[in-house]
């Protein structure tokens, strides 16, 4: 039986991964590995976050003409993984089996012993100071062990194709592995990678027994090939020869201190239901997933930096309208605001593109992000089932991303840079705005992502979400303005422009309506729960303050929770978005069901996380996770006149959405906006207290009784 092992600060599991998507995962942001956890035959498959494999093709002067037959539009290029690392051996029986991740140091450690009891272990992590894999092998038996790189076995259909029509050559040598790529095309620089492995022999080391103990260290270097390169070995040996100088310890140590810092800055404690356990090691393996494979201008991909195969289902692409922000939506209140910079990186590369893109499809002036995007910013995947090109939102919600690591630190040098891309990307929003024949400024065509109205095509008009996003973004961007004293005349453009927007509605059937014109029905028999946007994030007074707008919003969860409980091939951020709502209107029972079902059917037994129950190895709810959890506990905003930035001061939500279940417990360490520190918060029961540390220094003691508001003046 695969049991797993519920520890705070490491996932433990007692028998080996059954196959890659189970493995145990280590990664600094731009190189990973996962680690199945066999002894006499290990599998560690390797990836670098920049191997996607080209598509012929270019890009498309108009969306979905063709030419002599063929489209002129398209696909994303494909991620995948580089290589195996295999370790063999003739150990004969094994017992005490564990295979742990450390959180504190991302080094997963496979113990166990041979039938004489001789122990056995190997190690692995991914080094950030030095970008390589480090392995360490220890054996008391002395047994002789092979190491040696290897090709990812073809799994399937899709694997097979993307070989044969992307694959040029492969060499393939124990401590050399090279593939190069058939295809090129304009926005992707890659014409292969290469893998070069070290083996250093430490020797044999004497036990306190006079046995000898076996010990070895390897350190692995992953390089993408580009375009008019002949290879990057030389600069490969030099960074595996500094390595090997350094030794694996060292490496851990320095990997260790940047690990531990970043992962103790918040901490979860749960006392009262069956899960509290799950529920905690969900919400810390959620955490290092996130922070694992962010780094530099890598944001997570749909696979976080992680791949086990030639083909990633969806390409690993990053998608916007919905697993990307979801996925990145615990970079602030984790307290971990640097990884903004990462998210601003990745968008500056794709800058010529989404501009590219606005004028291309809108003749708009600004830029657009496409909702489905791999190596550059181009538009893909356009067809009349799933028009994204008709969604507007990508851009505003990243930056609203970005605009909430504003809110959180209050680093004006920060919005200075922010701010140009944000006033760009309202003259899209000023372009593509039309009047529509109820007077109200909206969108058409648009798209809410992925749904359709009832018995039609899924091209809309006016999808809510378009309308919250657009509602939200030039609050921000109004904002923004004020606080650097800029743009006074674009402020009062910008306020005409969202006061023509249209109020959110209720249905003709109850429901929160998902579309703002007419003769566009409900259709709740769908994962997303796109319309709820304004409640993912933000608390508004226009839907909260309006009982009937709650009351639908109850029903609407209710239909998208009732029709994705029991449905295998559903999509668990689907799940992080009904429950982001559920808290917004203080509904702790719906809050709770969307975490249940994350919590028992979309987890890994390598710690890591699913887009389907038990399938689709995907990250995007290891940020959601957390996040939903931390709004269950407490949420703040901004007072005064509701412009996201401004105001007198900030109000506190404290439990508005704790389930009767957790009796006790404490969390610790989240930023709340403001650039306020919630040092604590503990509770037993219904009584509640908290510790705020302020910007300027100050501590606050607070005590409260349930769901409990606390303005906090800070002018």
């Amino acid at each position: 039986m695969n049991a797993i092992l519920l520890l705070a600060a490491a996932f433990v599991a007692t028998a080996p991964a059954e196959n890659w998507e189970h493995s145990s995962i280590t990664g600094n942001g731009t190189i990973g590995a996962m680690v199945r956890g066999n002894i006499t035959d290990e599998i560690i498959t390797l990836s670098h976050c920049k191997l996607y494999l080209p598509e012929p093709g270019k890009i498309a002067p108009a969306i979905l003409k063709r030419e002599k037959g063929e489209d002129l539009y398209t696909e994303r290029d494909g991620y995948m993984a580089a290589c195996n690392l295999r370790i063999t051996a003739s150990a004969r029986g094994t017992s005490n089996y564990s295979r742990k991740t450390d959180y504190d140091s991302g080094e997963v450690t496979v113990e166990a012993a041979d039938n004489k009891g001789k122990k056995y272990s190997h190690k692995v992590f991914a080094s950030r100071s030095a970008n390589v894999i480090a392995v360490k092998i220890a054996d008391e038996a002395g047994g002789a062990r092979v190491l040696a790189l290897a090709g990812i076995a073809l799994d399937g259909r899709n694997d097979v194709n993307a070989y044969a029509k992307g694959i040029k050559r492969i060499v393939e040598e124990p401590n050399y592995y090279r593939c190069e790529f058939k295809n090129e095309n304009p926005w992707n620089d890659l014409a292969g990678y290469e893998v070069a492995l070290k083996i250093v022999n430490t020797g044999q080391k004497t036990q306190d027994r006079g046995e000898k103990e076996s010990c070895c260290e390897a350190f692995v270097a992953i390089e993408p090939l580009l375009k008019r390169q002949e290879s990057n070995l030389e600069a490969m040996k030099k960074r595996l020869e500094a390595a090997c100088e350094k030794g694996y310890d060292a490496l851990l140590a320095e990997n260790t201190a940047y690990m531990k810092e970043i992962m103790s800055r918040v901490a979860f404690e749960l006392e009262g239901p069956e899960n509290a356990a799950e529920l905690v090691r969900n919400f810390n393996s959620g955490r290092y997933n996130i922070i694992s494979s962010t780094g530099g201008d890598h944001i997570p991909n749909l696979q976080g930096l992680w791949a086990g195969t030639w083909s990633a289902p969806w390409k690993s692409s990053f998608t916007v309208n919905g697993n990307l922000p979801c996925a990145i939506s615990f970079f602030d209140r984790g307290n971990t605001p640097e990884l903004n910079e990462c998210l601003l990186k990745w968008i500056e590369k794709r800058l010529p593109e989404m501009r590219n893109g606005a004028k291309l499809h809108y003749n708009a002036r600004g830029w657009r992000a496409a909702a489905q995007t791999t190596i550059a910013g181009v538009e893909t995947d356009f067809n009349p089932q799933y028009p994204h090109l008709y969604w507007h939102g990508g851009a505003a919600w990243l930056m609203s991303r970005l605009y909430d690591g504003y809110r959180h630190t209050l680093d004006k040098d920060y919005l200075e840079r922010i701010y140009p891309l944000m006033k760009e990307l309202a003259e899209y929003y000023e372009d593509v705005l039309v009047e529509l024949p109820d007077g109200h400024l909206g969108f058409n065509p648009s798209y809410s992502p992925e749904n359709w109205p009832k018995g039609k095509r899924p091209t809309s008009v006016n999808a809510t979400m378009d309308n919250s996003i657009a509602k939200q973004f030039f609050g921000e961007v109004i904002a923004a303005s004020e606080i650097l004293g800029r743009d006074a005349e674009c402020r009062g453009t910008w306020r005409g422009l969202v006061s023509r927007l249209a109020p959110y509605a209720v249905s003709k059937d109850g429901y929160f309506a998902e579309w703002l014109a007419p003769d566009q029905d409900d259709n709740n028999e769908h994962r997303h729960a796109s319309h709820l946007y304004a409640l993912y994030d933000d608390a508004p007074a226009e839907i909260l303050t309006n009982k009937e707008l709650v009351a639908s919003i109850k029903k609407t969860i209710d239909a998208r929770m009732d029709f994705n409980e029991n449905r295998s091939k559903t999509m668990a951020f689907g799940y992080v978005q009904n429950g982001l709502a559920a808290c917004k209107i203080g509904d702790a029972a719906r809050a709770e069901r969307a975490l249940k079902l994350l919590t028992a059917k979309n987890w890994t037994k390598g710690g890591g996380s699913f887009h389907d129950w038990g399938r689709i190895f995907n990250t995007d709810i290891s940020g959601g996770y957390p996040y939903l959890i931390s709004e269950m506990l407490v949420h703040c905003e901004e007072t005064g006149n509701g412009e996201r930035g401004t105001g007198n001061g900030y109000v506190v939500r404290f439990m508005p959405a704790k389930p009767k279940s957790w009796t006790k417990g404490k969390i610790s360490g989240l930023m709340l906006r403001g650039k306020i520190l919630l040092k604590s918060l503990s509770w037993n029961g219904e009584d509640w207290e908290a510790e705020i540390v302020m910007p300027d220094g100050e501590e606050r003691h607070i005590i409260g009784k349930g769901d409990t508001k606390w303005d906090i003046p800070t002018k």
